[in-house]
């Protein structure tokens, strides 16, 4: 008996529908390509319990006459490609011909649609992948698609999916890439019977952008604009309090196709890293307009993946774009990437570098040089650098100059002189005959972790506001809170619904107070977002880790009062001499070392 063998049609239709049909966002996204294809002005979208029941999506495009409807459900038909050339030259969003065919393969499918020449249209309804009728109707110009039950007949997959309210916040997400990548056209997206999006498709991304996110988050944004060497680039981004707790907020689109792309995200984040706080990302809209055959689009069924014929091109364009995009009202510009072509880039401008206490082996100056140096020297001329290598002084590896010890660094009897601090950064102060230089972040890091984790493990964990504080979120973000509100209540965020994805935030963790409710808030979200389904000891774990982004920075001038305070709490409750990320709080170095260093005593 033989046990190879085909594999019925309908099987094969299930198969390979998976691979394009993974959720409802994904019917969203395949039918809302093909009305942009079909050249229309006006894209409705609606869909009921998170799409799962029910997605309509109505267009004014072309339209599909009435001896290609039966066609346009068959396997790898389409009208956008004729010869396997085409595959390089693509100015259509689909090509694959996959669409329909695979969505009616796990749905239940009504098309409706009418060419202008034509005086009636055509209704075609398809039951999981077999045609159950056709027959012409009164219809407006273009196209309307009803998917019902989606999986109805794929019960295992079906089960996978998330809560409704979840993949509603996929295909909210997925619209806001649409409005964003095509200004040109009007959307309308509809989600349980309410309008959420709208957009007035007058061609303008500044009007798109404002329709997602709103005018007040628009005025802080700052324009890319970008053309050289065959490649455009014009867009929005935002960074400093506009940044979020994860890059979902970050929309790339190539030749108006949205993309997902490490490359021009990596591009990006390079460029704005002076301008946001670690573990933070800047909120953006790039578009990148380049020659049709520069961009493979082939890679995937679901067409989020793309190829670049010039991947270090790209990347120099974004790069500069953004770069020079944040440059307005900022004192210098910001380090050239690594991946900039360093035979061709112009020298960046001399800025201070940081100073390592490790010996400098990459260059060494002639010593004649040296001599003719002024008395006076700066740290980053490379003559500093000669002078410590050549000191006769044991290797650093086997002798350091400072010390870091894992244990209680500074004896409590111990008075403690601040002398100040360097680059309004490392606090220096002396205690018995020691100097320490302490950093002041890593330290106001622990203190505030240690705080939130007693607070917590009491159960004395939030405070409330004078007054609740209205939030407006993203349908993704409302999801997940009405998810996760128990877990936020729990870790210190009292909120509740207010409708319209509007929350109301009664009280927030104690040591982040009011002054920071909004935005700690919208970051537990972010994380949440991320994280998926976790414990709340995990949630508060990562709470406080987010946590150390509200402690002082460098950079912020500190009194000798406030210097003090925190190096007393630091003492005498025995912290932990490292920041909640493993770095070192303070470094020392004892009397005898510095004048062994100085020559004042023997080795």
């Amino acid at each position: 008996m033989k046990s190879i063998r085909k594999l019925p049609q309908d099987v094969i239709g299930r198969i390979a529908a998976g691979e394009v049909v993974e959720r409802p966002e994904a019917v969203v996204k395949e039918l809302v390509e093909n009305s942009c294809d079909a050249g229309a002005t006006s894209i409705t979208v609606e869909i009921k319990n998170g799409g799962l029941d029910f997605i309509r999506v109505i267009d004014n495009g072309s339209g599909i006459a009435e001896e290609d409807a039966v066609m346009a459900f068959e396997k790898n038909a389409t009208s956008k490609l004729r010869e396997a050339e085409q595959l390089f030259s693509l100015n259509t969003l689909g090509f694959r011909g996959e669409a329909l065919h695979s969505i009616a393969a796990v749905a239940r499918v009504t098309l409706l649609s009418r060419i202008e020449q034509a005086q009636s249209g055509i209704r075609v309804i398809n039951t999981g992948g077999n045609i159950d009728s056709i027959e012409e109707c009164a219809c407006a110009k273009g196209t309307s698609i009803t998917v019902e039950d989606l999986f109805f007949n794929v019960p295992v997959r079906r089960g996978f999916m998330k809560k409704p309210a979840t993949e509603a916040g996929y295909v909210a997400d997925l619209m806001r890439l649409m409005i964003l990548a095509n200004p040109n056209i009007s959307f309308r997206f509809k989600l349980d019977g309410k309008t959420v999006y709208f957009s007035s498709g007058d061609g303008k991304l500044d009007s798109a952008f404002i329709a997602v996110y709103g005018i007040q988050t628009y005025k802080l944004m700052k324009k890319i604009s970008y053309n050289e060497s065959g490649i455009i680039i014009d867009g929005l981004i935002g960074v400093g309090e506009l940044s979020r707790g994860n890059r979902s907020h970050q929309s790339f689109f190539i030749n108006s196709r949205a993309i997902r792309s490490d490359i021009i995200s990596s591009a990006m984040e390079d460029a704005a890293r002076q301008r946001v706080m670690i573990g933070r990302f800047p909120i953006c809209c790039i578009n990148i307009v380049t020659p049709l055959n520069f961009v493979d689009v082939n890679v995937h069924p679901n067409k989020w993946e793309v190829r670049f014929s010039d991947e270090k091109k790209l990347k120099d364009a974004v790069y500069y774009a953004v770069e020079d995009a944040l440059k307005e009202g900022m004192a210098s510009a910001e380090p050239a990437p690594m991946f900039i072509d360093r035979e061709k880039a112009v020298p960046p401008p001399a800025r201070i570098k940081e100073v390592s206490v490790e010996p400098k082996t990459q260059y060494a100056p002639s010593e004649s040089r040296a001599i003719k140096q002024n008395t006076y020297m700066s740290v980053q001329d490379p003559a500093w650098n000669m002078v410590i290598e050549k000191a006769p002084v044991a290797p650093m590896k086997q002798e350091p100059i400072i010390e870091i010890k894992q244990e209680t660094l500074i004896e409590k009897k111990d008075e403690i002189i601040i002398h100040g601090s360097v680059f309004n950064t490392y606090i220096i102060f002396e205690a018995g005959d020691t100097l320490y230089i302490c950093d002041q972040h890593a330290m106001h890091e622990r203190i505030l972790f240690e705080r939130l984790t007693k607070q917590y493990d009491t159960g004395a964990i939030s405070q409330m506001l004078l007054s609740p504080i209205a939030i407006r979120l993203t349908i993704k973000q409302y999801s997940v809170f009405l998810e996760h509100q128990a877990l936020l209540a729990s870790i210190g965020y009292d909120a509740e619904d207010f409708g319209e994805q509007t929350i109301r935030l009664h009280s927030v963790p104690i040591i982040l107070g009011e002054p920071e409710a909004e935005r700690s808030f919208r970051d537990a979200i972010d994380m949440l977002e991320t994280s998926g389904n976790i414990s709340d000891d995990k949630a508060f774990e990562r709470l406080l880790y987010r946590a150390c982004r509200y402690a002082v920075k460098g950079g912020d001038e500190l009194s000798k009062d406030e210097m003090r305070a925190m190096l007393e709490e630091m003492i005498n409750r025995d912290l932990m001499p490292t920041c909640p990320h493993g770095r070192p709080i303070i470094l020392k170095i004892n009397q005898k070392e510095l004048e062994k260093r100085f020559g004042r005593i023997q080795p």
